[in-house]
């Protein structure tokens, strides 16, 4: 049986290094591993990535999950990606297991805390479909070279809004900012990926923040 390492909550200073760019070439021979359903590999992403993945859980359930249901989360986040693994066509690990955990955390909110599910958020309700979730993973993987190109702070603004779902309270409070400030700097953040996201080609809708 499956058992993920015990996660501990990650205090706000982590979490955009929870969120850096993966080590491509680590994570190439991981996910070689992986398709090889090579144990050892197992246990090395699960040593690596659970306190990402724990972290995006705990943002997408909204503080709803009690610890041993993140555990539970956590390692049905890995045992996915095990069972998956031989058809998995993305080169982008953290973008596939992200993708998979806010599959599982929104399927745990409609099933417990369907009252807290935010109604304007696209759901994955099959987190099987494995062509979508490479693709999405393949999205996410871009989504990180543009968000790179940001200054740090403006790119840690959008990811604690976007990925981890924290309000414009919270990040404000957290970064010693005023609120007006967060939102003007989100602004202008997101109409500059809007203009690098146009000349890659894409319609900005296809952006989301993974």
């Amino acid at each position: 049986m499956l058992h993920a390492t015990t996660w501990e909550s990650c205090p706000a200073e982590l979490l955009l290094s929870a969120a850096a760019p993966e080590d491509t070439g680590k994570d190439a021979r991981l996910l070689e591993q992986l398709k090889q359903q090579n144990r050892r590999g197992l246990e090395r992403v699960m040593k690596r990535y659970t306190a990402y993945v724990g972290t995006i859980l705990r943002n997408v359930t909204r503080g709803q999950t009690t610890q041993e249901d993140l555990e539970e989360l956590t390692a049905d986040v890995f045992l996915a990606l095990w069972h998956h693994a031989p058809e998995m066509r993305t080169e982008h690990l953290t973008g596939y297991l992200a993708s998979i955990a806010r599959s599982k955390g929104y399927n745990w909110l409609r099933k417990n805390r369907p009252e807290t599910m935010p109604i304007d958020d696209v759901v994955i309700s099959d987190d099987t479909d494995v062509s979508a979730q490479a693709e999405q993973a393949e999205l996410a993987g871009i989504v990180r070279e543009m968000l790179a190109q940001l200054p740090e702070q403006d790119r840690e603004l959008l990811l604690r809004f976007y990925f981890y779902r924290q309000s414009v309270r919270e990040i404000a409070g957290e970064m010693h900012m005023k609120e007006s400030t967060v939102k003007t700097r989100m602004y202008r953040s997101r109409k500059k990926l809007r203009q690098l996201f146009t000349e890659r080609g894409y319609g900005y809708e296809q952006m989301e923040l993974v």
